[in-house]
């Protein structure tokens, strides 16, 4: 995963953002951060290319926002989460259907993980979303719901029903009698 320098990703701002987060600052958060958001946008948009893109987005409007340091780094994740959740929302609003990447739609054997991808991709995207957050991420109820524009007391029964899904997509898929 290539990393970007504060001056690459955002020469007009890196000196107003070094301020706030200087690039060692910058890069210790990167590497915590980096690959989980990635992970959740691949999941999210099936394409690593645009993924990656996204990736990159996101940490301009991150850096961008310019929010204090003392705000701490639970909370500047969470928000850097929000504006990926954002930045996917509006790029499936420009495309209406996503494809699935070119390694799960092969002629042979599927690995666990393009069965993986494929159960998912037969899932809403807000149920996606909702699983990933909060079973890979570990994000509170709360933490989802000010991430995807929800209100708290709605995502317990969202997740209830995208865990049903996930369950009737995992039976359909063969995977036995998954509950």
């Amino acid at each position: 995963m290539p990393f970007f320098s504060i001056a690459e990703v955002v020469p007009k701002v890196a000196a107003e953002a070094a301020v706030r987060m200087d690039e060692e600052t910058f890069h210790l958060f990167y590497e915590r951060t980096a690959r989980p958001l990635r992970g959740y946008l691949i999941r999210m948009l099936n394409d690593s290319a645009a993924a990656d893109d996204l990736l990159q987005e996101s940490y301009l409007r991150l850096l961008k926002a310019r929010l204090p340091l003392a705000a701490g780094d639970e909370h500047l994740k969470n928000y850097l989460f929000r504006i990926a959740t954002n930045l996917v929302k509006g790029q499936k609003a420009r495309r209406l259907e996503t494809a699935l990447p070119e390694d799960v739609v092969n002629t042979g054997a599927e690995s666990s993980d393009g069965d993986v991808t494929r159960l998912l991709a037969g899932l809403k995207p807000t149920q996606r979303e909702l699983l990933w957050l909060a079973y890979v991420e570990r994000f509170s109820h709360v933490e989802i719901a000010r991430m995807l524009s929800l209100k708290p007391q709605s995502i317990r029964p969202l997740l209830s029903r995208a865990r049903h899904a996930l369950a009737e997509s995992l039976r359909r898929g063969g995977f036995g009698d998954a509950k």
